[in-house]
């Protein structure tokens, strides 16, 4: 006991408030629900769902990448909440997520692919993404990182319009 202790009292002195805020309970959204999160999760702030309004996902951690995409024909730089932050948020426990967009669209992502750190982009070059230029939110990945994402399979799990991960 004396060892947790003392764990407890070093984390805390360094800074790693991250432990604390994995742990705590998510805040019920004051706007527009922007993302449903729903399945395998242990944090929910709805029966049997987290939803999230855009402060809180301003909130979270910020992350940004640049990468050409087959949708325009200049590198295009995204701004937003890594999916990884969102899925640790909700405590998840899963092999794969259904994304669904507001257009009922639905793709199959494997979380094997939080190894490239995709994003749930909330900008684009800049300016907040709208129902016209494919938002507010889309999956994007760092496609000009890994030549892996550079194919059909990863393209399509580009889900833009997005409103709901299952996590299963």
């Amino acid at each position: 006991m004396h060892r947790l202790g003392l764990f407890a009292a070093v984390a805390a002195l360094l800074g790693w408030g991250f432990l604390a805020h994995a742990a705590e309970s998510l805040p019920v959204p004051s706007g527009p629900v922007l993302l449903t999160v729903s399945g395998a999760i242990e944090r929910t702030n709805a029966p049997g769902e987290a939803r999230f309004d855009r402060a809180m996902l301003d909130a979270m951690e910020e992350a940004s990448l640049s990468t050409l995409t087959v949708w325009a024909d200049e590198v295009q730089h995204y701004e937003g909440v890594p999916l990884r932050a969102v899925l640790d948020r909700v405590g998840y426990k899963g092999t794969h997520l259904r994304a669904t967009a507001s257009d009922a669209y639905e793709v199959t992502i494997p979380l094997s692919d939080l190894q490239y750190e995709p994003l749930i982009a909330l900008r684009a070059n800049g300016r907040d993404l709208t129902l016209r230029d494919k938002g507010p939110l889309w999956i994007v990945y760092p496609r000009d990182d890994h030549k892996v994402l550079q194919d059909q399979r990863y393209d399509s799990r580009w889900i833009w319009h997005l409103s709901r991960l299952q996590v299963e």
